[in-house]
């Protein structure tokens, strides 16, 4: 049987080739690769979280659903969370938007923390 992939949105393989080869650290070419391969072959139906507001002080997380698609939030209460379409959007947006005291991108605020408290094994369809 042929394993098929997800076709990845435009912005999202230019990111992901733009950015191979180029990684700041390990943790960051770790994410990267992992993104990567989630959206192309492992459907999270169920929802797949890749950052736990508990795991963090200012309360971001970070849900991938279905293939590409993310919810971006702050807080347990779910009052502060966008939906996006691709992992570019997603890495784009500005976290005073969803209530942070500052104003920061969520892909610089992962790469201030170096990529700590990512989760890679947490795709609800598989637990």
């Amino acid at each position: 049987m042929e394993n098929s992939s997800n076709k990845l949105w435009d912005v999202d393989e230019k990111l992901f080739a733009s950015l191979e080869g180029h990684y700041q650290s390990n943790n960051e070419a770790v994410f990267f690769r992992n993104m990567k391969f989630k959206q192309e072959y492992e459907v999270a139906l169920s929802n797949d979280l890749i950052i736990s507001e508990a795991d963090n002080a200012d309360e971001i997380y970070l849900v991938r659903v279905e293939y590409d698609e993310y919810i971006i939030g702050k807080g347990c209460d779910e009052t502060h969370e966008i939906h996006v379409m691709n992992l570019s959007e997603a890495l784009s947006t500005d976290l005073s938007t969803l209530g942070l005291s500052r104003k920061i991108t969520l892909l610089d605020w992962l790469k201030e923390r170096d990529y700590a408290g990512v989760i890679y094994d947490h795709n609800y369809d598989k637990m």
